[in-house]
């Protein structure tokens, strides 16, 4: 056990409270797609972690048009922010719990639960459930629940465990859920995963048969019509090869079955090694074959499928469809069906990770058919003078192609504490949002056409706050 010399005679900030907290206020202004807007977002954060290992915080952002551009959205309030149950739960911002427990003589149980904004979301290999985000939708904020817990000791004189995964995308409903349940034993571990999407549209309406535009109804989401869902159920097997200390190999064997679309099987090695004379540094390769039916689509559940979930292919602009395709009222699971997809392809990442406070990750999957090339880079800073997140994705027909609208994430989070009462803020981001075709108008709240798009994000502003 290392102790810091230094953490312990300092006297406690605020001596004799349990529960401590802070009233934070925000402003800012920008524009969010093609509207200039100001923002202001109060919230209330509670720290219980003198009590329990619970960190609480509520608020939301209330944006207002200062001018609304064409095409027409209507009232000053972006209302497709505020019309829908899933909106008004994403009131509750975060709410954690993190616990490490010891028992008896060998034994010990972690708990790690986040509940709100899930910036991301990985199960087991990432063979289904791969760097899921659940708000990176413009016009909708969700509230989900990711819950890891393990239980650990000493059978036969060997080291074993038992693990659960359960994720709920959004607890309105309206995103995918699921849950891993997994066992090790000397090294060897086993696992099954089911998740599914119960809502998941398999084909949409245009507005115009033949046309390019989409029907979008009054709350401005594409309509469906058909039957719906999508399921995906899983098993692994992996075994872990460390000296506890500084390496970490895990060659691992995923089978998938999606029912009604296909199967595939992820052959991989994940490996990380603890670095520096403190081990403060820790750097992570990974490598994975991948071999699929036709129907087969490889982390299906990834940080793309808010924006492919209602419209397959995934644009920038209407006249950016790409060439090809003949039906453009396709959901993502329309479009996995439609294609032949199977073959083999590939996964490979980097990770770089320091205990102080911050994260590199990129990594490049590939699989045969359209749309098979994907990249994705995630960058994290937490300082006590800085907090910085960054996101940036690409999938399409070149995956390091970032510069091309379509088929491209981005999401840029910055916070500067310039003193204990005052930050400085700053946003932007490229994300998905169902669009209206230009000319169309939202005032009389009458169906209409549009597409699922990308649209720009750009805030700056300052946060006021006050700490008890």
């Amino acid at each position: 056990v290392l102790v810091e010399a230094d953490a312990s005679p300092h006297e406690p900030e605020f001596r004799g409270r349990k529960v401590h907290g802070d009233i934070r206020f925000g402003a800012g202004f920008g524009f969010i797609v093609e509207d200039p807007i100001a923002s202001v977002e109060p919230s209330l954060g509670l720290d219980f972690r003198d009590l329990a290992p619970v960190e609480l915080r509520i608020g939301a952002p209330v944006r207002l048009r200062m001018y609304d551009r064409d095409p027409e959205q209507g009232p000053v309030v972006r209302n497709p922010e505020w019309d829908e149950v899933g909106d008004y739960l994403a009131i509750l911002q975060q709410l954690s719990y993190s616990g490490d427990y010891v028992f008896a003589e060998q034994g010990r149980a972690t708990i790690d639960l986040r509940v709100g904004n899930l910036g991301r979301v990985h199960v087991g290999h990432g063979s289904l459930v791969h760097g899921y985000a659940n708000s990176l939708d413009l016009d909708r904020r969700r509230t989900g629940i990711d819950l890891d817990a393990r239980v650990e000791g000493v059978l036969l004189e060997q080291t074993a465990g038992a693990e659960l995964a359960f994720v709920v995308g959004d607890l309105a409903g309206q995103q995918i859920f699921g849950s891993r349940i997994g066992a090790d034993w000397a090294g060897a571990g086993l696992g099954f995963s089911v998740f599914g999407d119960p809502l998941a549209p398999r084909s949409l309406v245009p507005q115009v048969a033949g046309g390019t535009a989409l029907l979008v109804d009054a709350q401005n989401r594409l309509a469906t019509q058909g039957q719906r869902g999508a399921a995906a159920l899983g098993l692994d097997f992996s075994y872990r090869w460390t000296d506890r200390w500084r390496y970490l190999v895990v060659p691992y064997l995923d089978l998938n079955v999606m029912p009604g679309l296909g199967r595939g099987m992820h052959l991989g090695v994940d490996t990380e090694f603890t670095l520096g004379r403190r081990r403060a540094v820790r750097l992570g390769v990974v490598g994975e074959l991948t071999v699929g039916s036709r129907g087969y689509d490889p982390a299906y559940f990834d940080v793309f499928y808010n924006a492919q979930r209602m419209q397959g292919q995934f644009v920038a602009y209407p006249g950016d469809l790409p060439g090809g395709f003949s039906d453009v009222a396709t959901s993502k699971y329309g479009f996995v069906l439609a294609n032949d997809l199977h073959g083999a392809g590939g996964y490979g990442a980097l990770r770089f990770s320091h205990e102080e406070g911050a994260f590199v990750e990129t990594g490049y999957r590939y699989r045969p058919g359209p749309l098979g090339h994907t990249w994705e880079t995630r960058i994290g800073v937490d300082l006590e003078v800085v907090q910085l997140s960054v996101l940036a994705a690409h999938k399409g027909g070149m995956g390091f192609n970032i510069v091309d609208p379509a088929g491209t994430l981005g999401r840029f989070d910055l916070n500067v504490p310039v003193n204990p009462y005052l930050d400085v803020t700053a946003q932007a981001g490229w994300q998905p949002v169902v669009r209206r075709a230009p000319g169309e108008s939202a005032a009389a709240r009458q169906p209409s056409g549009g597409f699922v798009g990308g649209g720009g994000l750009v805030l700056l502003g300052i946060a006021g706050r006050f700490g008890w």
